[in-house]
């Protein structure tokens, strides 16, 4: 990405032949750029990366992730990009593609595109960070250029008041994801493929209902009573959002300074749950979960070949089972 370069980008092309796979459009974390989506290796398909706008002048987005998110999907229709495709990201990423899943919800007949599966890369489950009630720490994170620590700054001052969107239902069922991987689940189970193994489980969904979460405001806009998904005050979507893969980290990442010995960062707050806080709270978004041997700020490294070729497994499990969901559902 440069000044004036192209938005999105095409970071790999799939290979010769049938294109039976879905696009994957990939959106930047909260330092604003996609430099880490090219560390992947092939993923089989074609995949674009949005990186934000406005990282080259340091600009605030005044109407937050659900500006951007408009304006990406706006990208996405410059670029000429229609049909099925799964949204996705990393940390911020994966919440703006929620955000224009969203958009494209309430009025599929204004966007080329429509929206099969989202894929989550680490994104826990959000609280506006005004409702966040445990303490947090800053997280480790050397010499940052410039662009991208005003990045994080902004990024930090529009989720302070944001909400995830909402939606009017739930998946009734994970049966189609559980016959693509050749699972037997039982209600409120999903399937997990724990970091390292060669093989799928079923892992139980919590539930919140009727009680507060201390670890983020005080339940009930939260807790996942009813049918519909997200704690937001703004517009319902009809229906249920897309089916999610989550990408989880396994491991804490590392707080700076002295504060609180007890404090983690603000991204593992929910790192000892299986689906990072998404089950109970935004009821059957999750359709797997996938686990990676890596901290939230260390997913990505470009000095450790090995550590990417994981990485990269780990991800396509997760396009495989969306693809397969969004066969099964055109049947």
């Amino acid at each position: 990405m440069y000044p004036g370069g192209p938005n999105p980008t095409q970071v790999q092309y799939a290979p010769a032949g049938p294109k039976d796979l879905l696009p994957l459009v990939l959106i930047h974390d909260g330092g604003g750029t996609t430099f880490s989506y090219f560390l992947l290796g092939s993923l089989g398909r074609d995949v674009w990366a949005v990186h934000n706008p406005k990282y080259f002048d340091g600009a605030a987005w005044d109407g937050g992730p659900d500006e951007m998110a408009r304006t990406y999907l706006d990208l996405l229709q410059r670029e000429g990009l229609a049909g099925p495709v799964l949204l996705g990201g990393w940390s911020l990423g994966g919440f703006l593609a929620l955000a224009m899943a969203h958009l494209v919800a309430q009025n599929p007949r204004a966007y080329a595109v429509s929206v099969a599966g989202l894929l989550l890369i680490d994104s826990p489950y959000h609280v506006a960070r005004r409702r966040v009630t445990v303490p947090t720490g800053p997280p480790r994170l050397e010499a940052l250029p410039d662009l991208v620590a005003r990045a994080f700054a902004n990024c930090d001052a529009m989720l302070h008041e944001w909400e995830l969107p909402r939606w009017s239902g739930s998946r009734r069922s994970n049966a189609a994801g559980a016959a693509a991987l050749g699972l037997a689940l039982r209600p409120r189970e999903v399937p997990h493929r724990a970091a390292g193994a060669d093989a799928w489980s079923a892992v139980s969904a919590r539930t919140y209902a009727g009680r507060g979460d201390e670890r983020g405001g005080e339940g009930g806009d939260e807790a996942g009573a009813g049918a519909g998904a997200g704690a937001g005050a703004g517009p319902v979507a009809e229906g249920p959002p897309p089916p999610g893969v989550l990408v989880r980290c396994t491991r804490y990442a590392a707080c700076a300074g002295d504060g609180d010995a007890s404090a983690s960062c603000l991204v593992d707050v929910y790192r000892d749950e299986r689906l990072l806080g998404w089950d109970g709270r935004y009821p059957d978004f999750v359709a797997a979960v996938v686990d990676v041997d890596a901290d939230h700020y260390g997913v990505f490294s470009r000095a450790d070949e090995q550590a990417m070729a994981r990485l990269t497994e780990r991800v396509n499990l997760g396009l495989g089972l969306l693809d397969a969901l969004h066969r099964e559902a055109g049947r």
